[in-house]
């Protein structure tokens, strides 16, 4: 009988990990995963299938668009988000074979 009960708490523990925004599961789910950083400044991680549905590049419209959109979800950046400067010579892009990782701020008003 403990047994079940075990079981269902270890359960509801690891779903309730998997669907943080910075997890993998999140990535392989969703297509993102996002993990915040210092105060206002965040890291995304994006799919490289949901990358290549945006155009294949980080500095696109689209991109910046679906980035809006994903911190907006989950309540942060209200007043939108810009790339941190590495980005646009892309010095601090990171890419796996799975994804790419941007990092960025928060926009001040």
């Amino acid at each position: 009988m403990w047994s079940k009960f075990l079981v269902l708490g270890a359960t509801a523990l690891l779903a309730a990990c998997s669907w943080t925004a910075s997890s993998n599961w999140h990535l392989m789910d969703s297509g993102y995963a996002i993990d915040a950083l210092e105060a206002e400044q965040f890291a995304i991680e994006v799919h490289v299938n949901q990358l290549k549905q945006l155009g294949g590049e980080v500095n696109s419209p689209e991109f910046r668009l679906y980035v809006a959109e994903r911190l907006k979800w989950h309540g942060l950046c209200p007043r939108g988000w810009e790339p941190a400067a590495c980005v646009e010579d892309g010095s601090c892009i990171q890419r796996t074979g799975r994804s790419v990782t941007v990092f960025g701020r928060c926009a001040t008003p």
